[in-house]
């Protein structure tokens, strides 16, 4: 409290501006005879730091009557289009917490498992789930955005070579000639193609067309061949046009790596981890999960649909089974959007289904058709799934998504090709089961996915610091 005949500073502090401003007090803290509040600090002196300049457009009157982020509630949408202010609103302010939270317990949970940190590039060249829908990273454009006549470098059309007809006796000792060499041997990398009329990327940074990375797992492999254990937590970037409340052009990925393992192994860690993040936010997120089960752009009942993950253990089924189940829900009058039968990549209406509706807890799928799924997953025995393994929770749908990694080569190759990728933009990915190699297994989690979760909050731009989609990076 301050008083105008007790406090020093007093007539300074009140020209303030209002919400927004900031303060040094000195003061005697005593019991409060107010509602609500045990204790309060009587100011002996005052001293105003920043006032708020928001009385006028140009920002040259203090007061409060333009502030943004005035006291009284606002759209989520309104914090969005002035994230550089939402930080000072309690919703926000509440999600950074708790994101916070679970990176800090991301880390200890592989740190005290034996895992090690690997930093893995953000520009790359490979694309690990093979969308191409990639950023490109280039500096063939220049620095300035306003310069005219930018000209790419492109492929000229070949100038045609004159073929001059070689005698007999010059055809003989060239072939002798060949006959005595080593036989060529076919390059395992990717040769250059010459489209004329393309971009020549052979002029840019990189020599080679480069874009920003949507995995960092390819990567992160190369170590687990090596070190055992490890893992990487960095931002991932995918040029997808969605404008949908689950997904982000630029968002944190955690892939874990496990040598010497299958996809059991695999599955067990993820439900382990997700564990252990959902019991840490329990206890050490417990102010801020009643603010947001309070909030009503939280969730009522967070908490118990929290601990409802770590009182069951997941329910496991194939993918198969799940089609089954969801095929005769829908006979029965389930109303999906999407047909379920077997093949298709199933939608959020039909994960959610599953463990909100049928098991009413977290759910795993295994061994998915190997046409939905990425060249490096593990193929089964029967030639037709791959050992391919998704957590499903409620409120969000796929939360984690893992796999059996494919350590056969021969079978590494055959893949690739029956995905459409040619093996030779993975030289360096298959030269990992050519020089020794490793069973092993991982997965991936969208850590703002798991923030989601965790919170309640309902659209993923809402807990990331600044949201990136189509058509907006501002800040």
């Amino acid at each position: 409290t301050l008083e105008a005949s007790a406090t020093e500073g007093f007539a300074e502090s009140k020209k303030c501006g209002g919400t927004g401003s900031s303060f040094q007090f000195v003061g005697t803290f005593i019991e409060s005879p107010s509602e609500g509040q045990d204790f309060e600090l009587k100011v002996i002196t005052s001293k105003l730091l920043g006032a708020v300049y928001a009385g006028d457009a140009k920002g040259e009157t203090v007061g409060g009557a333009l502030y943004p982020m005035a006291t009284k509630e606002h759209s989520l949408e309104h914090m969005r289009e002035h994230a550089h202010l939402r930080p000072r609103t309690g919703v926000h302010a509440a999600a950074m917490r708790v994101r916070h939270a679970m990176a800090y317990a991301t880390h200890k949970f592989f740190h005290d498992h034996g895992f090690l940190y690997i930093h893995t590039p953000i520009v790359t060249c490979a694309d690990c789930e093979g969308a191409g829908e990639q950023f490109a990273v280039t500096t063939m454009l220049g620095t300035d955005p306003h310069k005219t006549g930018v000209e790419l470098t492109k492929y000229k059309e070949p100038e045609p070579v004159e073929v001059k007809e070689l005698s007999k006796k010059e055809q003989k000792r060239l072939a002798k000639k060949a006959a005595k060499g080593k036989p060529k041997q076919e390059s395992i990398k990717p040769e250059e193609v010459k489209v004329p009329g393309a971009v020549d990327y052979s002029t840019d940074f990189f020599a080679k067309r480069a874009n920003l990375t949507v995995s960092g797992q390819l990567n992160v492999e190369t170590h687990a061949c090596a070190l055992s254990d490890v893992y990487t937590f960095g931002p991932t970037f995918r040029a997808e046009n969605s404008h949908t409340t689950r997904h982000l052009c630029e968002f944190w990925m955690i892939e874990p790596e496990i040598a010497f393992a299958d996809l059991e192994m695999d599955i067990n860690l993820a439900e382990d981890y997700l564990k252990y993040c959902v019991e840490y936010a329990l206890e050490v997120c417990a102010d801020d999960l009643e603010f947001f089960e309070k909030s009503k752009h939280g969730e009522e009942g967070l908490r118990d649909r929290l601990r409802n993950v770590l009182e069951n253990p997941f329910k496991r089924l194939t993918y198969t089974e799940a089609i089954d189940i969801l095929a005769k829900a829908q006979k029965e009058g389930a109303g999906f959007e999407t047909e379920p039968v077997w093949g298709i990549d199933l939608p959020s209406e039909h994960e959610r289904y599953l463990c909100e509706k049928i098991f009413k807890k977290p759910v795993v799928l295994t061994n998915y058709p190997k046409e939905i799924k990425a060249f490096y997953m593990k193929l089964d025995d029967d030639g037709k799934t791959v050992s391919a393994a998704d957590i499903l929770v409620p409120k969000i749908g796929e939360i984690i998504g893992g796999s059996q990694r494919e350590h056969r080569k021969d079978i590494l190759v055959e893949r690739c090709i029956e995905m459409g990728l040619d093996p030779k933009y993975v030289w360096w990915y298959i030269d990992l089961r050519k020089y020794g190699t490793v069973p092993h297994a991982g997965f991936g989690l969208g850590f703002e996915r798991l923030i989601l979760f965790i919170t309640g909050l309902d659209n993923i731009r809402d807990v990331i610091p600044f949201p990136r989609w189509p058509g907006n990076a501002e800040f």
